[in-house]
């Protein structure tokens, strides 16, 4: 929608020459893949009662150009769709392979949103990259958390918890491995995983 397509314009115009002169310098395992364009989110931000908050998206040898601009209708977050590209479906499903098995792959699709702190693809994740766009992402995480979603730190949790908003949200929780991004009741406790179960059994 235009939202969207305001924000990703948005978002590279922001950072592109800040990415210029980090790419210039950087080692290749953490250089940011321009082409690819900006991933700011997957999802349906705005509604989706589970909200995670991740590092940057990945790119690997399955990456493609397209990967950021694949779309099914009634799908929001399209990673889970089976015909999405193979480096998005590989990492999405297992990720949320038990919510997919309790609930459905398309109600999880509908109902579950991520949000990367670093919109730009990379093999690995720079955690000292500071772009203009990280205020943006924190300012949609904590309008997720004013309309009351669940929100799960999943990946760069001290870039994320730098908004004092997000920091002391109640509905806040972390996963018990900081480099472990599945969305389980082992990864998150079990106060974590009745919350999200009860959210998306609209409880």
């Amino acid at each position: 929608n235009l939202e969207k397509s305001l924000l990703f314009r948005e978002i590279h115009s922001s950072d592109i020459g800040a990415i210029a002169k980090y790419n210039a310098k950087a080692k290749e395992q953490f250089r940011l893949q321009t082409d690819m364009g900006p991933c700011p989110f997957e999802g349906d931000i705005d509604k989706s009662p589970i909200v995670l908050l991740l590092a940057n998206p990945g790119y690997d040898e399955y990456s493609s150009l397209d990967d950021h601009k694949f779309k099914v209708e009634g799908w929001p977050l399209a990673g889970l769709h089976q015909s999405a590209p193979r480096g998005m479906r590989d990492w999405w499903r297992p990720r949320l392979r038990t919510l997919c098995e309790r609930y459905g792959d398309q109600y999880v699709a509908r109902k579950v949103a991520a949000l990367q702190i670093n919109p730009w693809a990379s093999t690995n994740f720079d955690a000292t990259v500071r772009l203009p766009s990280q205020s943006k992402m924190l300012e949609l995480a904590e309008r997720a958390a004013e309309r009351g979603a669940i929100l799960l730190v999943m990946r760069a949790a001290r870039l994320w918890l730098e908004s004092d908003v997000i920091k002391n949200y109640p509905h806040r929780y972390s996963t018990k491995s900081p480099r472990c991004s599945y969305v389980t009741e082992a990864n998150l406790g079990g106060e974590a995983w009745e919350k999200i179960n009860a959210a998306l059994a609209g409880v």
